[in-house]
């Protein structure tokens, strides 16, 4: 019997440092230490054998960078879907959609911006609240029923020293 729909471990990756340098808001770029944080938090989640099926971004410039270092970090060779689903001010319900339909053969990395990750996380962990991720941050959610049931945080991924902290 196959289990619920929709994948079962969501990586939550919050862009890392942009400049302030840009025309728009939406071009922002990676900063150095931007890329050297994305990096690290890349090479950590490597190093625990993290390896997702789907990557999905926000299409502003900063999380494509972090999704792109990310990926060549991990070794993930698929293409890189951008959805305004994961602008800044989305609805983080919307999300949920997008997780189910996809399957759990690695896990999906979201990559985006607060507080539209933060919201997700509450969604997914069905809490009124969860706080900020920060700069470069990864938050593991596992979702053994799906995304509509329950989650539960495992672990955060510090983007200034790249531990993993259980949760």
């Amino acid at each position: 019997m196959a289990g619920p729909p929709g994948a079962e471990r969501v990586t939550l990756i919050r862009h890392a440092e942009a400049g302030d340098d840009a025309p728009s808001d939406e071009t922002r770029a990676l900063t150095a230490r931007g890329r050297a944080d994305a990096r690290r938090v890349g090479r950590a989640l490597a190093k625990r054998g993290v390896r997702f099926a789907a990557m999905i971004s926000s299409p502003l410039v900063r999380a494509v960078q972090t999704a792109e270092i990310v990926a060549a970090a991990v070794g993930y060779r698929g293409r890189i879907v951008c959805t305004p689903l994961l602008v800044p001010d989305a609805d983080p319900r919307a999300v949920l959609a997008l997780l189910r339909s996809l399957t759990d053969e690695g896990g999906a990395a979201l990559v985006a911006h607060e507080p539209i990750l933060s919201g997700l996380a509450a969604v997914l962990l069905h809490q009124p609240r969860h706080a900020p991720l920060r700069k470069a941050e990864a938050l593991r959610i596992r979702l053994p029923g799906g995304p509509a049931a329950k989650g539960v945080a495992r672990w955060r991924i510090d983007p200034s020293t790249g531990r993993r902290e259980r949760l």
